[in-house]
């Protein structure tokens, strides 16, 4: 888990040539700042829900969470699809960061 305090990160979960890959970045840098490859994960032609909610849970063991006010009716439980990729992200905190603003 990390506990460093990082503002405006993105989790883009996409997929790759075997599973899945899970990147949390920092607004305008490309280096994610975590990453874990999901081979096990099946090869989804889409994000179905079962998708959005293992890839939080996959992002709790990383040490972050789904900003609770970017959950919205539009969205996957927070997920929202990238265009022009089969790729989905989230704005993410750490939970360091979202008990100090009172998430």
């Amino acid at each position: 888990m990390t506990t460093e305090k990082h503002h405006d990160l993105t989790a883009v979960c996409r997929a790759a040539q075997k599973g899945w890959v899970l990147q949390v970045v920092q607004q305008g840098s490309s280096q994610p700042v975590a990453e874990r490859e999901l081979h096990q994960w099946p090869d989804w032609p889409e994000f179905p829900p079962d998708a959005a909610a293992a890839a939080g849970c996959e992002l709790v063991m990383l040490g972050y969470m789904i900003r609770p006010d970017t959950v919205t009716p539009d969205s996957l439980i927070g997920w929202h699809r990238v265009p022009n990729e089969r790729a989905w992200s989230a704005t993410v905190a750490t939970f360091a960061d979202l008990q100090a603003h009172g998430s």
